[in-house]
């Protein structure tokens, strides 16, 4: 089914704002659900005119991956991953969850947030209330309304990429959590970690999904668009299994580098299309370099354990 969809043609409706683009997505998302977050990401993605609505289509559906149900319902709602704190690595934030009168009061505050954008559901990396600094089970995560009482979302920052997609900082002040908003599980094991290879995955899909609308529509040559589903076919895949796994690790990095170098052969491609589309591509693609240095981490560590399992095997 997913071949099937991303030999369509789909036209791609111009969108200058995300007021623009919400009703598009949503559609699809609508449409597509059924096929898993995947599927209807990059179908979705596929009527992007431009690079923001293709990072934002891939980074709402590495959410729902993530956290099933989130995008769910007839009117899908908008989400934020709140994970990453100014020179803090994950592990050493200082949000935290504080146990209050049968419920929680939530107190932090994170770098990158979406901004531009009305109600959001906000999901937190916080330390657990009552656990200790460092280890499993000392950060929980908890979602919560960004109309919550004490939550201020502020920016938006200037970008020089996607500036149509506006990012800001959030800040939670005594912020009333439910324990039913505490989601099961380890914030960090069961979430965060998990969360950047998936986003890695979508968002490179969803990238490449729009190059390939773009290319149907223009006549980009053949050998790159059925290497392109060739690609797209591998990272759905990859979506498909654990993040965890390190087989699952292995075989993305594989998908990623080929998406990645069809990504870089584009550039030459654009020529044969819109030349505003063309600049705005060339301005917004720097974006894709965000955590490189984690993605070669992640690799890099993945071989290792495979190489000792496989020694350990040969011994």
């Amino acid at each position: 089914m997913l071949l099937d969809l991303l030999l369509r043609q789909p036209q791609a409706p111009h969108c200058e704002t995300v007021d623009d683009w919400l009703p598009v997505w949503r559609e699809a998302v609508v449409a597509h659900g059924d096929l898993g977050p995947f599927t209807a990401a990059v179908v979705s993605a596929m009527k992007a005119d431009r690079m923001a609505w293709a990072f934002f289509t891939g980074y709402q559906g590495a959410l729902q991956a993530a956290f099933p149900g989130v995008l769910s319902g007839a009117e899908p709602r908008v989400a934020a991953f709140c994970a990453n704190e100014t020179g803090r690595k994950l592990n050493e934030i200082d949000t935290a969850l504080v146990a209050s009168e049968g419920a929680c009061l939530l107190d932090g505050g994170k770098a990158w947030v979406l901004a531009g954008i009305g109600d959001l559901d906000l999901y937190v990396l916080a330390r657990s209330p009552g656990a200790q600094q460092r280890g499993p089970g000392s950060l929980s995560i908890a979602r919560v309304p960004s109309s919550a009482s004490g939550v201020e979302r502020r920016g938006p920052r200037s970008q020089a990429v996607v500036p149509e997609l506006a990012h800001g900082a959030v800040a939670f002040r005594h912020v009333r959590i439910a324990h039913d908003q505490i989601l099961p599980g380890d914030g960090y094991a069961d979430y965060a970690k998990p969360f950047r290879l998936r986003e890695d995955v979508f968002v490179t899909g969803c990238t490449l999904a729009y190059l390939l609308g773009h290319g149907h529509r223009v006549g980009w040559p053949t050998p790159w668009r059925q290497r392109c589903l060739a690609v797209l076919v591998s990272l759905g895949s990859c979506a498909s299994l654990p993040p965890a796994e390190v087989s699952t690790a292995l075989l993305a990095a594989g998908a990623l580098g080929h998406a990645g170098d069809l990504i870089n052969q584009a550039d030459e491609l654009w020529p044969l299309g819109d030349p505003i589309a063309a600049g705005r591509w060339l301005r917004d693609k720097p974006i894709l370099a965000l955590g490189k240095d984690a993605r070669r981490q992640r690799v890099t560590k993945a071989w290792a354990q495979f190489d000792t399992v496989a020694a350990g095997l040969r011994a």
